[in-house]
């Protein structure tokens, strides 16, 4: 027994190292690890005050603006499928504003980024309200998509009757997982919706110790949940 456990142990080992590697050699892999860690820093320097903390806080926020160069391409494209191809209309109207609103935020977090490497001087007091209003498209970026899941949660509270198979081999209805997946989602909007009303303030109260630790435990909370949804626990692997 102590042999077959020690095996197990080696093969579970072994598949969470390679859908690691899967994981880390995907933009969403790399930026929701950076992120954790990103949130985590600013959650332990409001918990302790300690300048390593503030240090690792900037650089990590810094090096996830690098990941946002390019995005509009993808989310241009998704935007134009959900119009090609979502039936519902309240699903389609969601959508694009939550995509949309991210493609407008990522222009303006270019402008943070300039401002950040000194390429656009500003007064601390312009490079706030920069920062500020950027965040402001994080919220309408999440309100939209808040409103689908929990409309997506109570649609599917009723289920269906049909069932499919899973790769475990369990039985669920198609109805389950769309609600397992929505109490996910809101759950992490949620938490987002937290940290991006506690961007939108202005600097002083935000460098306070504990709004700023309560920000750092809502995004570790919703990074934490974006890599357990986007693990590739499905994938075919070559053990």
């Amino acid at each position: 027994f102590r042999r077959m456990a020690a095996v197990l142990d080696v093969q579970t080992l072994k598949r969470l190292w390679l859908q690691a590697v899967l994981f880390q050699d995907t933009l969403v892999g790399r930026d929701k690890t950076t992120r954790l860690f990103q949130y985590l820093a600013r959650f332990l320097s409001g918990a302790t005050g300690r300048e390593v903390f503030q240090n690792l806080l900037a650089a990590l926020a810094l090096s996830r603006k690098t990941l946002r160069f390019g995005r509009q391409l993808r989310l241009a494209r998704n935007i134009r499928d959900y119009c090609r191809n979502e039936q519902d209309s309240f699903d389609k109207v969601t959508s694009v504003l939550e995509d949309g609103s991210f493609f407008v935020y990522c222009f303006w977090d270019h402008a943070c980024f300039a401002q950040r490497i000194r390429l656009l001087p500003l007064s601390p007091e312009g490079t706030d309200m920069l920062d500020r209003f950027t965040e402001v498209f994080w919220i309408t970026e999440i309100v939209p998509g808040l409103l689908r899941e929990i409309r997506a949660y109570f649609r599917n509270l009723g289920g269906g009757s049909s069932s499919v198979v899973a790769l475990n081999g369990s039985s669920a209805k198609p109805s389950d997982a769309r609600r397992h997946r929505a109490k996910q989602l809101i759950l992490k909007l949620c938490c987002d919706l937290v940290c991006a009303l506690y961007f939108v303030q202005k600097a002083a109260w935000r460098n306070q110790r504990v709004p700023k630790a309560v920000c750092g435990i809502c995004g570790a909370i919703a990074s934490a949940l974006s890599i357990h949804m986007n693990w590739p626990r499905d994938a075919v692997l070559d053990l």
